[in-house]
């Protein structure tokens, strides 16, 4: 079993990216406190997380086969689910939607880049 993986609307990818090549920005969970008069907590609430965007990316030199990339263009608008175990941010995540067409540049036969910018909607961690 590798540390690695990531599976995109089922897509187990066969060729992985680089770490340095997923990067998220947003989600997050801020901590609400209440409290007594005295000041003293009493309880602790964490509301949904927020929405996040994760970008992957190809580093130079990183390809993913011609065959999964025809396979996450196929999944088009509708909402799909990315796992990504060992990246940063890792978990799995619902209701994902591209925010742009993914790019797959051609590289050699049966090899092509990757570009995909990915929304996670709020609560779907």
């Amino acid at each position: 079993m590798s540390i690695y993986s990531m599976t995109i609307g089922g897509i187990v990818l066969q060729h992985l990216p680089a770490t340095e090549g997923v990067t998220g920005e947003g989600g997050g969970r801020a901590i609400t406190e209440r409290t007594t008069i005295e000041g003293r907590v009493v309880a602790l609430r964490s509301p949904l997380p927020a929405a996040r965007r994760i970008r992957v990316t190809a580093p130079q030199g990183y390809a993913i086969s011609e065959v999964d990339a025809q396979a996450i263009r196929a999944l088009g608008d509708g909402p799909f689910t990315l796992s990504l175990t060992g990246y940063e941010p890792a978990g799995t995540f619902g209701g994902c939607v591209f925010e742009e067409p993914p790019r797959f540049p051609y590289l050699a036969p049966g090899l092509v880049g990757y570009d995909l910018s990915v929304y996670v909607p709020q609560g779907a961690a």
